[in-house]
């Protein structure tokens, strides 16, 4: 009976200590900052830690290296891709480089090629027997097809 009744006991102080410990508050959220939420420049010192050769040593190990400076080695440069009033390309001249100029499908190109289609972030080009493919983003074409020329086209699967 003892034995009993100290099990009882127990059992209504864990009870009693449960529901005290789910009734207790919770800590209160630290405070924020006055300027927490502001961004400021690195520190010179951060800055400085941050090498060139770093930057060689993580893109070293990339299989791909894409360049997406804009600077293409042709007559134009892909800017964009609209669907207003039918599929047409956006595309940046170094003749005008603030200023696009629009070209619906079946347009002839500033280099003398015919834009066959533009779709998603891709637009395909053809000139004679070469169909070219650019993609936003991308200073180079992307794919080429058919009868093309060895030119601007970089190894993209290629870690040289």
């Amino acid at each position: 009976m003892m034995a009993r009744r100290r099990h009882l006991l127990l059992g209504a102080a864990l009870l009693v200590g449960l529901g005290a410990g789910a009734a207790w508050p919770p800590p209160p959220l630290p405070k924020l900052a006055a300027n927490g939420d502001e961004w400021s420049l690195p520190s010179a010192a951060d800055a400085a830690r941050h090498s060139p050769q770093d930057m060689a040593a993580v893109t070293s190990g990339l299989r791909w290296r894409g360049d997406a400076s804009g600077a293409a080695s042709s007559s134009w440069r892909l800017a964009g891709i609209v669907n207003d009033g039918g599929p047409a390309i956006l595309v940046m001249t170094p003749d005008a480089p603030g200023k696009a100029q629009r070209f619906a499908v079946g347009a002839t190109l500033p280099d003398g090629s015919v834009l066959e289609s533009a779709r998603g972030d891709r637009a395909t080009t053809r000139r004679d027997a070469c169909n070219t493919t650019y993609q936003l983003f991308q200073a180079q074409a992307v794919d080429r097809s058919g009868e093309c020329e060895e030119a601007e086209v970089p190894d993209q699967g290629t870690n040289e």
